[in-house]
């Protein structure tokens, strides 16, 4: 009887078993698949955690409501306010992992150690490298950004009125969800790659894509939404005071509105003795209210997601054009 070990598939046919990612796509995946594995556990984590926050969330929303106003305030300040909080300081991390982690370390670490005159050298141009590394750290990061998105904002949409006083115009809420993650965290991307194909060191990369986000959030805090709409405006006799302000809006400005037209600041008279007089002289005779409406909210996204897109698609084709008409 034979005794001999049967030899495995590969040895007896000569094939390699099959393999999702050939060639370059595949050197990709093993040089980075620590950063790209650890994005997406963290994303499923992410989204596992707010999925479940989103069903908690529900469970308490509907028997606060049917109690009034203030049972419902009080409900999502035990329930709602703290980790949602958490949850939205974790989305605004979203862009610096993308930038700093996966962007500054995708062509500075190759060059820094060499790699890339070795793959370079073996019949694949700098040009089909550096389209491989980028598309394949791109693809990552959108999956992993809409994925977060989605969940994140299926848990906010419930309980928009409540988040925030229901300022959905707060970068807390309109940074974090919809299409807004995505682009930016795209952009982010695309700065780190640039960072690390014209700096050679990696960690003078991630300094520098660091300090770009700090910038980025610096320069837009508090005032992203206001430029992608048209406000919407509501009047009223002055008699019957400012209008109310309808149900998921957010107040954009107040004025006050004399015979002619003209406007005048909302605190107009307000400080005067008389100010019922005040009024009369300066003709004031209503007041104005501009606001957002609720269903303006995703177009503002889509707006400056489209805007934020186009430059890290800018960006990305400006890397691709110099890092294969100039030596790396």
């Amino acid at each position: 009887m034979s005794t001999a070990v049967e030899e495995p598939l590969a040895t007896q046919t000569g094939k390699q078993p099959p393999r999702i990612l050939r060639g370059l796509p595949w050197l990709v995946w093993r040089q980075h698949r620590t950063a790209f594995v650890a994005c997406l556990l963290l994303t499923a984590a992410g989204c596992v955690h707010m999925l479940w926050q989103r069903h908690v969330t529900l469970g308490w929303l509907e028997p606060a409501r049917t109690h009034g106003p203030l049972k419902l305030v009080e409900a999502s300040g035990q329930a709602y306010g703290e980790s949602f909080q958490n949850a939205a300081w974790m989305m605004s991390l979203v862009p610096v992992v993308a930038g700093v982690f996966l962007g500054a370390t995708l062509i500075s670490g190759d060059r820094e150690r060499g790699t890339v005159q070795l793959v370079t050298t073996q019949s694949v141009t700098r040009g089909r490298w550096l389209a491989v590394k980028l598309g394949t750290a791109a693809l990552i990061t959108v999956v992993c950004s809409t994925a977060l998105s989605a969940a994140f904002t299926s848990w906010w949409e419930p309980a928009h009125d409540l988040f925030s006083s229901g300022e959905w115009n707060s970068d807390n809420v309109f940074l974090n969800t919809g299409p807004v993650p995505v682009a930016v965290a795209l952009l982010h991307l695309a700065v780190g790659a640039a960072c690390g194909l014209f700096v050679r060191r990696t960690l003078i990369a991630m300094g520098i894509t660091l300090g770009f986000t700090f910038v980025w959030s610096l320069l837009l805090s508090g005032c992203v939404p206001h430029g992608f709409g048209k406000p919407r405006v509501l009047v009223n006799p002055v008699e019957e005071g400012q209008p109310a302000l309808p149900e998921g809006a957010v107040r954009h400005d107040n004025w006050t509105v004399d015979a002619h037209g003209g406007l005048h600041g909302f605190g107009t008279c307000f400080n005067e003795r008389t100010p019922a007089e005040c009024r009369t002289n300066k003709g004031i005779v209503a007041e104005r209210l501009e606001y957002f409406g609720y269903d303006q909210m995703p177009g503002m996204q889509w707006t400056y997601a489209a805007l934020v897109l186009a430059a890290a698609l800018a960006i990305l084709a400006l890397t691709l054009w110099w890092g294969r008409r100039r030596p790396l």
